[in-house]
């Protein structure tokens, strides 16, 4: 049996990346035929489905942590040496460790590097608490059969802070997503040439005000370009602020939380993806966008120059603004002049090659087991 543990919900429409890592990996497991479970937190009330345990509601993950104690201590009797526990962060394997620490395999997946969050939100007071959790963190990793992160970046990162013999063997797997529905668009037409479009949470490390801070840069200019932003957050009362002070708050429109369903339709509004986030790990909207034919103006983070043809589909910059107006110059010339061209890189990244190889994963560790 397969378990997989993550803290949100598949059968929900969160657009995040890992939430659609998480539907990309039921979706596989489905068609796979291998036994499995996912353990999970509720995130909608509409849909429920056999394979699902939910342990928790929301998004907190204190609770999922709690639910997944009491999870564990239910079923600790019925597993068994060939099962595979699949976690979502290193820290989600402790329930495992401490109530059924002698069945089964375990494979911990990273999608970023523990602590990014916790910096961005207590700045240097955040060391001491990191400090601890690195105990943890070490102690986790250690006893896991098998590590998978997203980028090789981070893998050399968390080599130098946690644990260089550990890291040094994990595998890199990409976070999947669904390709086919934008695939399906065509390529921007002229007339969104102008149309940037910002689409994910309202955090500091999404940093949402930098993108803001481009359109008005831009629009100072005397240049026609419109700014959507996509999303929801806990910054967001920071930035209906911000907006409120830009003298340029006509060219910006703010949706709110999207359906992920609804995104391909947002791609064939807009011309240009612009990510300005201060960190990632392997941005799904940068692959979406790709593989909806519309050019990516990003800042230099996670595994997006794995993704991106400088100056084909895509344009890689630092986080000044200037650097990235330009860059959404250039990519306006793409659009205007039809020289827009779908990115065939982002194909690796579809969930059937990527959830595929977790599956396989799978299989070999339950052969082991």
């Amino acid at each position: 049996m397969i378990y997989v543990f993550y803290n949100n919900d598949p059968l929900a429409e969160d657009q995040g990346g890992g939430a659609e890592h998480f539907r990309s990996i039921f979706k596989i497991l489905e068609k796979s035929g291998t036994e499995f479970k996912l353990v999970a937190s509720r995130l909608q009330d509409a849909r429920s489905h056999p394979r699902i345990d939910y342990v928790s509601r929301g998004a907190n993950f204190g609770l999922f942590f709690i639910g997944m104690l009491g999870w564990f201590w239910r079923n600790r009797r019925q597993f068994r040496d060939a099962d595979v526990f699949h976690f979502h962060r290193n820290y989600a394997a402790w329930p495992k460790y401490l109530l059924t620490p002698r069945r089964g395999r375990v494979v911990i997946s990273y999608h970023g590097v523990t602590g990014r969050v916790l910096a961005s939100r207590l700045g240097p007071f955040a060391g001491p608490l990191r400090r601890l959790m690195l105990v943890f963190e070490r102690r986790a990793v250690a006893r896991a059969d098998r590590v998978i992160l997203v980028n090789a970046g981070d893998r050399e990162e968390l080599a130098r802070v946690v644990e260089r013999e550990v890291f040094a063997r994990a595998e890199v797997v990409p976070a999947g997503f669904s390709a086919s529905p934008f695939l399906a668009l065509p390529p921007p037409p002229p007339p969104l040439a102008h149309r940037l479009l910002f689409l994910g949470r309202i955090t500091r490390l999404k940093n949402p005000q930098l993108a803001v801070d481009v359109l008005e840069w831009l629009a100072a200019a005397g240049e026609p370009y419109s700014l959507t932003i996509a999303g929801d957050g806990e910054e967001a009362p920071a930035l209906a602020a911000r907006l409120d002070r830009s003298p340029f708050r006509e060219r910006i429109r703010w949706l709110g939380r999207v359906p992920h369903a609804r995104v391909p339709q947002l791609f064939a509004e807009h011309g240009i993806l612009l990510l300005t986030s201060a960190s990632e790990a392997s941005p799904t909207v940068v692959k979406e966008a790709l593989a909806a034919a519309r050019p990516v103006v990003t800042t230099d983070v996670g595994d997006v120059r794995l993704w991106i043809e400088e100056g084909a589909t895509g344009f890689v910059r630092s986080p000044e603004v200037p650097e990235l107006a330009q860059a959404v110059r250039a990519a306006s010339d793409l659009v205007r002049t039809g020289r827009v061209r779908r990115s065939q890189r982002v194909l690796a990244a579809r969930e059937e090659v990527v959830v595929g190889r977790v599956v396989e994963l799978y299989r070999e560790l339950a052969r082991v087991g």
